[in-house]
This record gives structure tokens, sequence and C-alpha cells, in this order.
């Protein structure tokens, strides 16, 4: 088991990331700015899939559903809508972190 300071800091961690990924999604709303900014979408959502895994936190499905739309926020024209799912998604994680961030 994790010590609860090494929890927070992960928890910190994936809230940050989060943000970083939803202001990529945002970005992304721009056309042709997604080509640039999924340079760091991409791989964020992976880094917090393993935070999610790490923590145990609850956020790992959501952190799933978010890995699929950003490769599904490639898609011309219809990946607007991706994008704007992943903003939600990544809205409704950084809630949840938010709240656990003081629990541990």
């Amino acid at each position: 088991m994790m010590r609860s300071d090494t929890i927070r800091l992960l928890n910190l961690l994936q809230l940050l990331s989060e943000i970083a990924i939803a202001v990529g999604y945002l970005l992304g709303l721009i056309p042709f700015m997604y080509a640039w900014s999924w340079s760091w979408v991409v791989p964020l959502v992976f880094v917090n899939l393993v935070f999610a895994i790490l923590t145990g936190n609850g956020t790992t499905l959501k952190t799933v559903i978010n890995i699929a739309l950003a490769f599904l926020s490639f898609i011309p024209v219809l990946g607007f809508i991706f994008r704007i799912g992943g903003i939600v998604v990544s809205g409704l994680n950084m809630r949840d972190l938010s709240k656990r961030r003081n629990n541990y």
C-alpha cells in the first residue's frame, strides 16, 4: 500500500494533467489546432491511466473513455464532438480528483 502523501502527490499530478488535457481539447476546437495539441493530449491520457490505476482513485473508467475520445478526435469533422466529450470527461475527472484531494 502506498503512503498517503504519495497518493496525494499522484492525485495532484493527475489533476494537473487533466487540466492540460482539457486545454488541449479546447484548443482542438480551433480548426487545425488539434494537429498541434494532440502531441500532449494523447501521451497525457495514458499517463493519467497509470495514475488512476496506481492510486485507485475511481477515475480509471473515465480515463479509459478519455483515451478513446483522444483517438476519435482525429476523425475529420466528427472529431469536434469527441473533443467536446473529452472536455466533459476531463472536467468530471477534475471534479472527482478535487474532491478526493483532501481525503488522503
